[in-house]
């Protein structure tokens, strides 16, 4: 629950309440008269649809129709958007909290206003991590991450230490699923039984399920038709896969008598003894045990006080004064209600196993070498593809675990209509063309394109491929149908189609995987080009000897190249800069091209922070940096205020990484005469040379 006042707290649970909205879309202020009726609404949750979750990375998104604010047309993409909400006091004055740090996706001018959607700072985790394997306590790795996206980290080390597992150093097993930095900070999270969010000022914070009360909520302050289940969801169980062995390692409480959360293969739970591993693993069962809530759903007065993971107490009626409920999910609507809802599974419903039969084999270890597995796949809609369209009609994924041979086979029901042509008294009624199109891993199979020509009616195809030698991975496999002359229409479970071979496991659950395409027209550029219409003529000529007279006077070359001597190495326009490490002057020198690193007087320790600035430098044109391992900042007033570059101009206390300080164009240096550069050094990182190209340094 934020932090507010007792006299918003007393405001809140007020029979009459007033309150407002307002805030900022980057430097543009906007209140109640710019936001449409009925059109605010923040959405968030930390959990799935379906149980309690950890690890869990969602991103808030806002929604809003904004009218009157003096923005120009295509300039709201990526804009910061910083909404507040103020509650009227009985004292008459407002107390306004914030709502958080969203920056705006999507922008649409209608009749009504500007719609936007606009995500929190959990989206700007959506970049590629390119990390094999990485070493470090979740707090360093969790740094790591959001220095690597650009972000603020919000929990602090101390934070950490009081999680599962939070002060334990963590590896990266080099075997893993992560291809984001929010899939690398959602393994962290598990491992500390943790869930990730972006706070009201937009910083990155892990956040732990807790039994803390932060509000009771009685009958008088909620809405009719809430819901509250008739179980406690509790975790006595935990299962991980184990992947260098291929199977699934269950830990149990001794009273083990409610659900098995499974863990899946957590890369960072792979490493040390089986001592050190059930340790850590038993740290996120014994932290799970916080988890004791009534799965609800009710909606209250609009008040967006209330965090992901508060716990409350519901009075009256027909909720349980005694027990507690977890908030997982809530939906803000100004002016409007306040929907929330925690989410559990029955206990009662988990396998009656014993432990050593929940001691079982993973998804891994379906892959027998000596077993055949099969893959079903069946549509549960209908698909239509009408004349003259390509369309995809199923997509599989499944695993093989070693190099083997696939059959692919499909049998499809399908009705045909063919296309006709002509007048009332000529019909003209042709065939219909379906071509059959493979693909494997996305790729085409161009060599194999069956063919069927059909008439009206009902009929089946018949299908078959063998994938020979496909190597061990996880394999998508799409069919797609191109008809000519007529369409057809595949009515559910129309199609049955089934993947059989040696050295196969099966994916039981979705995985977060979504397969989009689209149509593009074809492009007619008649109206364009003209007609280009060129002619040649031949005729033979006579070869003559000719003679040149004309007199060439002597070139002077001196103002042409400047001096050159030998061996030796400069690059023209070129400064470079080799700081002292925390001294106040910087010793520079353009004669020589310094490439082989920083020196200094001072020792880069691990685990310290270093602060390196080079003295001002005029009329830059181009900056190129070296380190990997560093964030830098410039002045233009001699460091009395350090800023960065962003789609929005020079901002104060941004940083820029390699490739954002290498990419500012040459039109944003020149707005100023000298600029001031600050490389700001993490643990352990390496010190490297500064270019500044068209520079001049300024003693």
């Amino acid at each position: 629950m934020y932090e507010v006042s007792d006299a918003y707290k007393k405001s809140m649970k007020e029979p009459v309440q007033r309150f407002r909205i307002g805030g900022t879309v980057a430097a543009t202020p906007f209140t109640d008269i710019n936001v449409l009726k009925g059109s605010f609404s923040i959405t968030n949750q930390c959990s799935d649809d379906t149980e309690m979750k950890i690890g869990q990375v969602y991103v808030g998104e806002l929604n809003a129709t904004f009218i009157d604010l003096p923005i120009e047309r295509y300039a709201y993409q990526n804009k910061l958007i910083k909404p507040t909400f103020g509650r009227m006091l009985q004292s008459g004055g407002y107390e306004d909290i914030p709502l958080g740090v969203f920056k705006i996706s999507e922008a649409n001018w209608t009749s009504s206003g500007v719609v936007v959607k606009a995500y929190d700072n959990m989206a700007e985790l959506d970049k590629a991590c390119n990390v094999d394997s990485a070493t470090g306590t979740p707090y360093e790795l969790a740094l790591m991450a959001c220095m690597r996206c650009n972000v603020e980290l919000g929990t602090t080390k101390e934070e950490f230490q009081g999680f599962a597992n939070g002060s334990d150093d963590l590896s990266m097993l080099t075997e893993n699923d992560i291809e984001t930095w929010r899939d690398f900070i959602s393994w962290v999270a598990q491992t500390c039984a943790c869930f990730v969010t972006a706070d009201r000022a937009g910083k990155i914070v892990f956040r732990e399920y807790n039994k803390t009360i932060v509000d009771t909520i009685d009958s008088k302050h909620r809405f009719t038709g809430a819901s509250f289940s008739d179980f406690e969801t509790r975790y006595t169980g935990l299962s991980v896969v184990n992947i260098e062995d291929k199977t699934t390692q269950y830990y149990g409480m001794d009273t083990d008598d409610a659900l098995t959360y499974n863990l899946g293969s957590n890369p960072f739970l792979q490493y040390g003894t089986d001592d050190r591993k059930e340790e850590m693993r038993r740290a996120i069962l014994n932290a799970l045990q916080n988890i004791c809530y009534v799965p609800f759903k009710m909606s209250m007065i609009g008040d967006p006080v209330y965090d992901l993971g508060d716990v409350l107490t519901i009075s009256d009626g027909i909720a349980d004064g005694d027990k507690l409920y977890c908030i997982t999910k809530y939906t803000f609507r100004y002016n409007g209600a306040y929907e929330v809802q925690g989410v559990g599974k029955n206990p009662s419903l988990s396998n009656a196993k014993s432990k050593t039969d929940k001691n079982i084999a993973g998804l891994i270890n379906q892959a027998d070498s000596d077993v055949i597995r099969f893959t079903v796949f069946s549509n549960t809609g209908q698909i239509k593809i009408g004349d003259k369209s390509n369309q995809s009609i199923f997509d599989m994924r499944f695993i093989t675990t070693k190099t083997t041979h696939v059959v692919m086979s499909m049998e499809i029901l399908l009705t045909v209509e063919t296309t006709e042509t002509g007048d009332d008294f000529n019909w003209v009624e042709s065939d219909a063309v379906a071509k059959i199109h493979y693909y494997i891993d996305g790729e085409e199979l161009t060599h194999r394109t069956p063919a069927e020509t059909w008439q009206d009616g009902q009929h089946i195809l018949t299908l078959r491929y063998d994938l020979q030698e496909i190597d061990a991975s996880i394999h998508t496999w799409d069919v797609w149908i191109e008809m000519d002359g007529g369409s057809i229409t595949i009515e559910p479970y129309g199609i049955h189609a089934v993947a059989l071979g040696q050295g196969m496991a099966a994916e039981s659950q979705w995985d977060g995987t979504i397969s989009a395409s689209d149509d593009v027209n074809k492009l007619d550029f008649s109206g364009i080009f003209k007609t280009v219409q060129d002619n040649a003529l031949a005729t033979n000529n006579t070869p003559a000897k000719s003679t040149v007279n004309e007199l060439i006077a002597g070139l002077n070359f001196l103002n042409m190249f400047r001096g050159i001597s030998d061996g030796y190495s400069a690059t023209e326009n070129v400064m470079t800069f080799t700081p002292y490490v925390n001294s106040s002057l910087i010793i520079t020198d353009a004669s020589y091209n310094n490439t082989t690193g920083w020196q200094g007087s001072g020792n880069i320790k691990a685990g310290t922070n270093k602060t390196v600035t080079t003295c001002d430098i005029c009329n830059v044109t181009l900056i190129e940096v070296s380190s990997q391992n560093a964030v830098y900042q410039v002045s233009f007033d001699s460091g009395v205020t350090w800023q960065g570059w962003t789609s929005d101009g020079w901002i104060d206390d941004v940083t820029m990484i390699k490739k954002e300080i290498e990419s500012v164009p040459e039109s944003a240096w020149k707005q100023h005469d000298q600029v001031r550069i600050k490389a700001l050094l993490e643990a352990g990182a390496n010190l490297y040379t500064i270019y500044a190209y068209g520079g001049t340094v300024n003693d």
